[in-house]
C-alpha cells in the first residue's frame, strides 16, 4: 500500500511539473514582459519591454467611440479592472515640441510633457506584424500615480501599449500628441472610430513615412473628448515633418519647409474654426505690446510664448543642436512646477533619452537595437 501511495505521489508531482512547464511555455511572453519592468532609481521613470501580443490590430477592426469603450477594450486585453486616470481637472495644457538635427546630420524630435508628477514608462514593443518602437507612456492613464507606483505582477501594465503619448519606430518615424483648443474629425460611417492614443499607436506600429502616417489617419474616424483635444506632430529621420490637425471635420496637414518645425498647444489652423471663444494669434500680438509683467506660465498666451521662444532659438541655430542643447531648450520652455517628463527621440539611431520632474541631470536612454528577441 505504501509503495502504491508513493508511486501515485510521484505521478502527481510529475503531472504538476508538466502542467506548470506547459503553462510557463504558453505564458512565456507575458512572464518576460512582467520581468522586464525596471524602475530607474531616483526618478519616476520605469522601463519595460513588451513581448506579449497586445492585440492592437484586433482593436483596429472594431475601434472605440469613447474613452469608456476604449478602456473596456483594454480591460478585456489585460483581464483586469483599469481606472481612467486623465481628466480635464489635472491637465495643464502646456506641452512643447520641436524637430532639429545635429552636426552629424542625425534627426531628432524633442518634447516636454508638462503635466503633474506621475509615473512614466519608456516602453519597447516588438509586435509580430508591425514595426518595433520605443514610446513614452503616462502611467496615470492606467491608474498609477505618485502614491500608487507600478509593481511587478500588476496586470494593469499590460495596457501600456494603448497609451503612448509619443515615440519613435524602427523606420525612424516619430510622433507626439499635444493638447490644443479644438479638434474634430469628420465622421464617416464606413470607417472605424479610434481615439488620439490609438492614433499614436497606429502610426508607431504601421507608418514608414510621414505621408503614410497621414494616410493611415485618413482611414479612421477619430473621437476627441473634453479632456484631450489634440493635434499630432509627425517627423522622420530624413528631415520631413508635418503637423496634423482635425478642425471642423477636416484633416489639415501643415507641411514644413524649414530645417526644423515647432508645435505647441494651439491649432495652426485657427482661421478655420467655426466656434468662438478661442485665443487667436492677433490677440496674442496685441498682448505682446503690453504683457504687464505676467509670467509665461501664468498667461493665457503661454503656448504662443513658448512657440516663439523655440522658433527664435532654432532659427538662430539654423535648426542645429546637440543633445545637450536640445535639453537646454526644453528646460527653457518647461513648466517649473508641472513637468512630468521631457524626451528627445533620435530618429536616426532609434534612441529615446528621457528626464522626469525637472531633473535635467538624470537622463535615461533606451535604444531599439537593445531589444532582446
Amino acid at each position: 500500500m505504501k509503495k502504491a501511495m508513493k508511486a501515485v505521489s510521484y505521478v502527481l508531482v510529475a503531472l504538476l511539473v508538466v502542467t506548470l512547464s506547459a503553462a510557463a511555455v504558453i505564458y512565456m511572453p507575458e512572464i518576460r514582459t512582467m520581468s522586464s519592468l525596471k524602475p530607474i532609481e531616483g526618478t519616476n521613470l520605469y522601463t519595460m519591454e513588451y513581448f506579449a501580443d497586445y492585440h492592437f490590430d484586433d482593436f483596429l477592426e472594431q475601434g472605440a467611440g469613447s474613452n469608456i469603450e476604449y478602456y473596456k477594450y483594454v480591460n478585456g486585453v489585460i483581464d483586469n479592472a483599469v481606472s481612467i486616470g486623465l481628466t480635464k481637472e489635472n491637465m495643464t495644457d502646456a506641452c512643447s515640441a520641436f524637430t532639429f538635427r545635429d552636426r552629424g546630420g542625425r534627426r531628432y524630435m524633442a518634447r516636454n510633457y508638462d503635466y503633474r508628477t506621475n509615473p512614466v514608462m519608456l516602453l519597447v514593443t516588438s509586435p509580430e506584424n508591425a514595426y518595433k518602437s520605443i514610446s513614452t507612456v503616462n502611467l496615470n492613464c492606467l491608474g498609477f500615480n505618485s502614491e500608487n507606483a507600478p509593481k511587478l505582477l500588476d496586470m494593469r501594465l499590460f495596457g501600456a501599449p494603448y497609451f503612448p503619448t509619443d515615440g519613435v519606430n524602427e523606420k525612424g518615424i516619430s510622433v507626439s500628441l499635444l493638447q490644443v483648443n479644438f479638434s474634430r474629425k469628420q465622421k464617416d460611417d464606413s470607417k472605424t472610430t479610434i481615439g488620439i492614443y490609438a492614433a499614436v499607436r497606429l502610426i508607431l506600429d504601421h507608418a514608414d513615412t510621414v505621408d503614410k502616417a497621414v494616410e493611415l489617419l485618413e482611414g479612421y474616424n477619430m473621437y476627441f473628448d473634453q479632456a484631450l483635444m489634440a493635434h499630432l506632430f509627425v517627423a522622420d529621420s530624413k528631415g520631413n515633418s508635418e503637423l496634423i490637425e482635425f478642425v471642423n471635420g477636416q484633416t489639415y496637414v501643415i507641411e514644413n519647409f524649414e530645417p526644423f518645425q515647432i508645435a505647441s498647444n494651439f491649432n495652426d489652423t485657427e482661421e478655420h474654426f467655426d466656434s468662438e471663444g478661442y485665443v487667436k494669434p492677433q490677440e496674442y500680438t496685441r498682448w505682446l505690446r503690453n504683457p504687464g509683467g505676467v509670467s509665461p506660465y501664468d498667461s493665457e498666451y503661454s503656448a504662443y510664448i513658448r512657440y516663439d521662444y523655440m522658433r527664435d532659438s532654432l532659427y538662430n541655430s539654423s535648426g542645429i543642436l546637440s543633445l545637450e542643447d536640445a535639453f537646454g531648450l526644453l528646460e527653457s520652455v518647461a513648466s517649473p512646477s508641472n513637468l512630468q517628463y521631457s524626451v528627445v527621440y533620435n530618429m536616426t539611431d532609434l534612441q529615446a533619452t528621457v528626464i522626469t520632474d525637472n531633473d535635467w541631470e538624470k537622463k535615461t536612454t533606451a535604444a531599439l537595437s537593445n531589444v532582446r528577441k
